[in-house]
């Protein structure tokens, strides 16, 4: 009989470990002793791996007890001990005296997977894997014979792209119902089911010793997805991220700017329709900064109406008005406070910080007082004007960046000449109505029952930071044209929880469940873009279904460190690194998976 392997954390007083990889199996004991720091402190040690017969909750942590086995004084040899028996990622803290949290980390416990009818063990360093796009497979009932060559060849575990329903590109992961299979795979007079494809799998299992996983795609949903149509506040639309209408302004102009371009308008201007050298690209910069950003006027968002302000200023003055030392600590400096509705000239200031910057000393003194004010604001207004001309000047570079590649580069997608179809760029947001003119696309925003379907794409932005969401408030990554746009897809909006979106997080739930009801692990799509507490969520009720849940995650982050955040908290078994052409090579904790 082989004895437990025991494993032993120390921990260390101020030991933040959430970039720490700590991974172990199923059948091991961990204990956590003492270090040095902690010697001779009352130290508590909370978990929120479940207790023996309950279930694991992810905010639930009890309390571990110490096992002190020779009942000595000192701390030296006692321990507190967890019996690893269920994988997944799991958290720890601890605390001493008044500190309830002085320390912390996660533990990662890999799954065991089994094949055969004999359910054997397959170890995760000995697993090999072949992709099949499923829209290429053809009828379920033909899968067979073509799975039968990764068979022969010695694969042990297939990688499914998604099995959904695709979206009108038809691209694998543009998904238009997450919980239909995709009716391409019933031949006619026909109708494979879910259960049909758990027949399929578990034929695999059984007979050819092999397992299947496939895609999660939680960041986006195919646009023309029938669901996100009725239920538009699960995407970033101008009603529920009102800061996103200074982009879509930009975005319908650039629309705009196309259909000009394809009806030969701006051929007088030296910009003809087909693009085929810098000399059009100049010319484009010159569309852009002598017809677009005049006319739009985007600053007008971010500025505040001078005269309405200095006059309730002056109100005030003449009221005998004096600031509220109560509402501030000290001498707040004035500036523009944004309208919540992005409104243009909706802004505001801070009259209490008014009152204190520019104080009446005198006859005449309150015109004094107002005319230091007015030039104030005109000072806050140009300094908006010159950050939004900043973000011009990246969003010309991003486009003319952008027609670069799609129309001149010769390892780009040589485009060919703008038109309606192909447009000079990727449009940023979805429009469900009837080409109208630009002032009439205008007047859309300001009715809530329109504007509310104006949804944000998804995409990627280079070189930007993992852990945040490109598409909240403090983001410029609209307005300044940084997304490589999914042109396609949808972005959701979760929030920060089921209550921020009741049906985006139960539809996707669902989803989820019916994955893991039938394929032994997923592969999480785009899973750096994915909201984490999302990805933990999810994870969570697919490991409710099936608890020996093998994980893989696209990740580019740039970071092992940041890397190890996503490991620790989602539980993920293994990465994938992407190479050149259709090679993907997961770079495992667990081995090598191979992706052709």
């Amino acid at each position: 009989m082989t004895a437990k392997q025991i494993r032993v954390m120390v921990l260390n007083d101020m030991e933040k470990l959430e970039r720490t990889l700590f991974r172990l199996e199923q059948g091991f004991e961990l204990q956590f002793r003492l270090g040095p720091t902690l010697q001779g402190k009352h130290v508590h040690v909370h978990t929120n791996y479940p207790a023996e017969g309950e279930r694991f909750e992810r905010h639930k942590f009890r309390v571990l007890d110490w096992i002190n086995p020779t009942g000595r004084e000192d701390d030296s040899d006692k321990f507190c001990t967890l019996d690893l028996k269920i994988s997944g990622s799991y958290q720890y803290y601890f605390g001493h005296g008044d500190k309830e949290k002085s320390g912390d980390g996660y533990i990662v416990v890999d799954p065991v997977l089994r094949v055969g009818e004999d359910n054997h063990v397959l170890p995760l360093d000995c697993i090999s894997i072949q992709t099949y796009l499923s829209k290429c497979l053809g009828p379920l009932d033909e899968w067979l014979d073509r799975l039968r060559v990764a068979k022969e060849a010695g694969y042990n575990m297939i990688h499914f792209t998604p099995l959904q329903t695709l979206g009108v590109s038809r691209s694998c992961y543009s998904l238009a119902d997450q919980l239909e299979l995709n009716p391409d795979f019933s031949p006619p007079g026909q109708t494979y089911t879910w259960t049909d494809v758990a027949n399929l799998l578990e034929k695999m299992k059984n007979e050819w010793n092999m397992l299947c996983i496939t895609d999660v795609v939680y960041n986006h949903t195919a646009a023309n997805s029938k669901w996100i149509k009725k239920h538009p506040e699960c995407g970033y639309n101008l009603v529920n991220s009102p800061h996103l209408k200074p982009a879509w302004v930009l975005d319908r102009a650039l629309w705009h700017v196309t259909c000009a371009i394809a009806d030969g308008k701006y051929k007088d201007k030296g910009l003809p329709a087909l693009i085929q050298n810098h000399e059009h690209l100049h010319a484009i910069r010159g569309v852009l900064w002598q017809d677009v950003f005049p006319k739009i006027k985007l600053w007008e968002f971010f500025q505040v109406k001078v005269e309405p302000m200095v006059e309730q200023f002056r109100t005030l003055l003449q009221s005998g008005a004096k600031p509220d030392r109560s509402k501030a600590e000290g001498k707040q400096q004035l500036k523009i406070i944004q309208d919540p509705q992005f409104r243009r000239f909706g802004n505001t200031v801070d009259m209490n910080s008014a009152l204190e910057t520019f104080v009446p000393h005198g006859p005449g003194a309150i015109e004094d007082c107002c005319n230091w004010l007015r030039r104030r604001l005109e000072e806050l207004n140009g300094e908006h004007y010159h950050e939004i001309k900043h973000h011009q000047e990246q969003a010309t570079n991003c486009i003319a960046e952008t027609v670069s590649y799609e129309r001149l580069a010769d390892h780009g997608p040589k485009l060919g000449p703008v038109t309606r179809k192909h447009p000079l760029v990727t449009r940023y947001f979805t429009f469900p109505f009837e080409e109208a003119t630009f002032e009439q696309d205008l007047e859309l925003m300001n009715q809530p029952e329109k504007s509310c379907h104006f949804l944000a794409h998804n995409g990627w932005v280079m070189g930007d930071d993992p852990l945040r969401n490109f598409a909240e408030p403090g983001s410029n990554v609209y307005i300044r044209r940084e997304l490589i746009c999914w042109g396609d897809s949808v972005k959701l909006r979760y929030g920060n929880g089921p209550e921020d979106c009741p049906y985006l997080w139960a539809h996707m739930q669902k989803y989820t469940e019916i994955t893991a009801k039938h394929f032994v692990g997923v592969r999480l799509d785009n899973c750096h873009s994915t909201p984490l507490h999302v990805a933990e969520a999810m994870l969570a009720a697919a490991r409710s279904v099936r608890p020996n849940l093998y994980v893989i995650a696209e990740l580019f982050t740039g970071s092992e460190l940041i890397d190890n955040v996503f490991v620790n908290r989602l539980g993920i078994t293994s990465l994938i690194r992407g190479m050149m052409f259709l090679k993907e090579i997961s770079h495992a904790y667990k081995g090598c998976l191979f992706f052709v």
